[in-house]
């Protein structure tokens, strides 16, 4: 092998054409002498293949990531391209100067100083004097070492050697650098600023050559990646595709005894501190308390159902509040070798708070556990502010097992619809429906078929269309690739409205507690399965269950409270708090649930919270509200204090509410008497509710439409929306 002079013109870094190693296997130490005096004409050793005919290229500026069972070749390969080993055939060049972080210190005396190392590590690596003395000032202060790089390196601690060791082989400023096992070295401060080192390497261009186990690392560094085998290629190619059939294959020729959980106790016990008792004054970060608990009962050993179970794992942590924001990640392992699932808060733009001592607590939950029958192991890890690099991590929190009657093979329950044809043309019925007499198709949009009542309660078959203002609004909010929540989805018409604006690329999750609007909306919203999640519950400030009553006269329009305009009959629905769907960050809500809008947007603080350019579109009917026990006055301040500033339709224009007129109107209304005034109208129909609902309202000065739709966002969503003249003869402050 040769190792040329970095070359303008060259169009690889390294490339091995055929490359093999071979060992020769003596089975006794007199076999060695016999083979000398032979001289070949006999064999007294079995050979041992470390590398066969490997060939890849890897381009210059490149990152490779080499991944493979122990054993199969990878640090034979990473020698020959260190120089270190000669080949047995084949051909490699490389061109550039190499630097590895193999096994870092190697080569040092113990007897030198640090000083000294320096000097003879760098010069081994190919600088000469005058360079060493160029960058000696700035190989120290890296390692941190100080004072002390006079000393002999044995009077060192192993952090304090290996930090040198790295300063220096990364000092060289190398074309190529090999890493062998390790992205960053030591703990706390230095961790971090060896990481960020080899990451500003990869962004000035140097080719890498990486080798973990840290399967996750290798996808998330690497440019491509050669899975090694017995020392032979398996596969080379994009990181996704090469680390999933490496999985895959780890998966089929794992035993049980590689199933065994490694258990990380989360302390700072386990992190370098001074000496008294303290953690080290910068850079650190670690896991104070990892706490899994099913249902509210924590342990490290729990049991659960299919479907059953919310699954909550509490993390706490401490961090230098110099650092940036750290991110936070959960793993649900099968075994050791099989990652069922990974969520990471960097991934969904989860903002990690902490206090001005860098002290930070997360919970995530996972709501109605889909794991199917078996044994899985819990992860945590606490990760930097790009999720690459681990401050600290607990590998096996908790040990969950599943337990399940059911015979169907499978490690979860995935979300999944049943559709079955009823005759030709007619609607695709889910929720146990076997027929659909009671339902009609109306054209939507551009001549779609929509399922309806047999009422055509919306009155949507007379237009094609349903609250015109509100769904031109939508058509210019909505953009593709928007997530979306519709609250109150009713028979989908917003539903189906919001996939066809959003694409395959967004995603809508509709919310509808009622059975029958549930059938049709699953119906109507059958088309757009790839982009709707649809949820058969109500959203609340808790769990648990509520009754919703039946209107009188429109089969839509249900409340979750006993109204005047229901008529008794009621049906036990199931209650969630919006924040445990996990649907953060949103880009749009439309909530018209009668009444019951404060009670499920509080459900959704920390979701609206986590999503600052979310546009909320908000019945808002003051009496309505009254009815259901709320304060419409206290609705409208906790909306301006959650950052939101109210839109209307004045007959022509969407424009800004002028905020202090409306809460005015809004406080006349305390002298109403909403009981009062339901018992006076108790059996009346629903259109004769709404004449004296107005009525009363008028007479307490308010003279605004008792039931409007407002389109609540915040101060830059506001402005973004004035620009798009989508608010008109508007003026923010």
């Amino acid at each position: 092998m040769e190792i040329d002079a970095p070359m303008a013109s060259a169009d690889f870094a390294i490339r091995a054409q055929g490359l093999s190693k071979c060992y020769a296997l003596f089975d006794h130490p007199a076999d060695r002498l016999k083979q000398m005096l032979m001289r070949g004409r006999r064999q007294y050793y079995r050979e041992f293949w470390a590398l066969r005919e490997t060939s890849f290229e890897l381009a210059k500026g490149q990152v490779m990531g080499l991944v493979g069972r122990n054993g199969a070749g990878k640090s034979t390969l990473l020698q020959l391209v260190c120089g270190t080993l000669a080949s047995s055939g084949g051909s490699l060049e490389v061109r550039g100067r190499v630097s590895a972080l193999l096994e870092l210190g190697a080569g040092f005396n113990p007897e030198f100083t640090g000083r000294e190392n320096v000097y003879l590590s760098a010069t081994i690596l190919g600088l000469s004097k005058a360079e060493i003395d160029r960058r000696y000032d700035g190989i120290v202060e890296f390692s941190g070492i100080g004072d002390h790089i006079g000393q002999p390196v044995k009077t060192y601690s192993s952090g304090m050697f290996m930090r040198l060791a790295f300063s220096v082989a990364t000092s060289v400023d190398p074309d190529i650098l090999i890493i062998d096992e390790a992205l960053s070295v030591g703990d706390g401060e230095f961790a971090r600023k060896s990481f960020d080192r080899i990451r500003s390497m990869k962004e000035a261009g140097k080719t890498i050559l990486f080798c973990s186990h840290s399967l996750y690392q290798v996808e998330a560094f690497c440019d491509q990646v050669l899975w090694l085998d017995q020392g032979r290629n398996m596969l080379m190619g994009d990181p996704q595709e090469v680390v999933q059939k490496y999985s895959s294959f780890l998966l089929g020729v794992s035993s049980s005894a590689e199933l065994a959980p490694t258990v990380v106790k989360a302390s700072a016990e386990t992190h370098e501190r001074t000496a008294d008792g303290k953690p080290r004054a910068t850079g650190y970060a670690y896991f104070t308390q990892v706490e899994v608990s099913l249902d509210g009962q924590s342990g490290n050993k729990l049991k659960g159902r299919p479907g059953e179970n919310t699954l909550s794992i509490l993390m706490r942590f401490e961090s230098d509040p110099s650092l940036p924001e750290p991110h936070v990640g959960v793993t649900l392992d099968y075994g050791s070798l099989l990652a069922v699932t990974c969520v990471i808060s960097r991934s969904e733009n989860i903002a990690i708070k902490r206090d001005a001592r860098g002290r930070g607590e997360v919970m995530l939950e996972f709501p109605k556990l889909a794991l199917r029958k078996g044994e899985y192991f819990v992860g945590a890890y606490l990760g930097c502010e790009n999720a690459l690099h681990i401050y600290d991590s607990v590998q096996a929190a908790a040990t969950l097992t599943v337990e399940d009657s059911l015979p169907e093979p499978g490690l979860v329950n995935l979300p999944h619809r049943w559709h079955t044809q009823a005759g030709h043309g007619g609607p695709r019925l889910a929720e146990g429906h076997t027929s659909s007499d009671d339902w009609k198709a109306v054209r939507l949009f551009d001549g779609q078929p929509f399922w309806v009542d047999r009422e055509d309660s919306l009155g949507i078959g007379a237009y094609g269309l349903f609250e015109t203002e509100e769904t031109a609004l939508c058509q210019a909010l909505v953009r593709p690739g928007d997530r979306i929540l519709d609250v109150g989805a009713n028979m989908g018409y917003y539903t189906v409205l919001f996939a066809k604006l959003a694409g395959v690329s967004g995603r809508v999750d509709a919310v509808e507690p009622d059975p029958r609007n549930l059938a049709l909306l699953k119906a109507n919203a059958a088309d757009f399965f790839k982009a709707v999640q649809i949820h058969s519950l109500a959203l609340g400030e808790s769990h648990g269950t509520a009754k919703l009553f039946h209107s009188k006269d429109n089969v839509g329009m249900h409340r979750l409270y006993e109204s005047v305009c229901c008529d008794g009959r009621f049906v036990e629905v199931e209650v969630c708090r919006g924040d445990d769907l996990a649907l953060a960050p949103l880009d749009f809500v439309k909530i018209d649930i009668e009444g019951y809008e404060p009670i499920a947007l509080r459900g959704l603080r920390e979701t609206l919270a986590l999503s600052p350019q979310v546009k909320i579109l908000c019945e808002f009917s003051p009496l309505a509200m009254m009815e259901a026990g709320e304060k419409p006055w206290e609705f409208l301040h906790w909306m301006e204090n959650q950052g939101f500033a109210a839109v209307s339709h004045d007959g022509i224009n969407w424009v800004l509410v002028n905020t202090v007129e409306l809460s005015q109107q809004v406080d006349g209304l305390t002298k109403l008497d909403i009981a009062k005034l339901a018992a006076t109208l108790s059996t009346s129909d629903n259109a004769a509710v709404m004449k004296a609902a107005h009525a009363a309202a008028v007479a307490c000065g308010y003279t605004r439409p008792v039931v409007e739709n407002l389109l609540w966002a915040k101060a830059e969503a506001l402005r973004a929306l004035v620009e798009d003249g989508i608010i008109r003869n508007s003026r923010l402050a």
